[in-house]
């Protein structure tokens, strides 16, 4: 604790972004560590701690939220990627851990080195039909925007960026203007 204490009288913010500083919970206990000993035991003290565990415990539920997230968009929601099956395991009840976890891994791994069915059923992919037929290596060309795309995901992103909406919106635009333009010669020639 002292090194912490050294770089506050050297008026150095810690950075939340290096070294121990990114560690999940570092930040949230910041202001309770920086507390003198004496006070850790006050009323304020331990109200600070009671916030650091609720920080903490929010923080970790984001953490997991983004995790779960990573994995789903990772292993199964990617079209082109070929991907071993994923099982859940229900960590929820510690009690449980040896029943629910343990050896329902334990079974998994022996199915899957012995290439044999599993008895649990995998999580199912979320890859609709639309999503597996887009060509990733395809080339895509914008006739508003003259570029080429290569995929087809990229492609349909690309078709409803911002950028491709305002080359259609000035094209409309000269369009518009080239029309009453024309319309001025004529009546000019008349």
């Amino acid at each position: 604790m002292c090194w912490i204490r050294t770089r506050d009288r050297k008026q150095q913010p810690p950075d939340y972004t290096k070294g121990i500083f990114q560690t999940l919970g570092f930040k949230e206990f910041h202001e309770y560590l920086m507390l003198p000993p004496d006070k850790k035991d006050s009323e304020d003290g331990k109200m600070l701690l009671q916030e650091s565990i609720e920080n903490m415990k929010m923080a970790t539920r984001r953490y997991a939220r983004r995790q779960n997230k990573m994995v789903k968009s990772r292993f199964l929601d990617h079209p082109t990627r070929e991907i071993p099956l994923i099982f859940e395991l229900n960590t929820t009840n510690l009690s449980q851990w040896d029943i629910e976890v343990k050896e329902k891994a334990i079974n998994i791994i022996n199915s899957f080195i012995t290439n044999s069915p599993c008895q649990y059923e995998h999580l199912k992919s979320n890859v609709c039909q639309e999503k597996s037929n887009l060509n990733a290596h395809s080339s895509n060309y914008c006739k508003d925007c003259e570029r080429l795309i290569i995929g087809d995901k990229e492609f349909l992103i690309h078709l409803s960026s911002h950028k491709h909406m305002r080359v259609l919106k000035a094209k409309k635009r000269l369009a518009k203007f080239a029309e009453m333009k024309k319309d001025e010669d004529t009546k000019q020639t008349e």
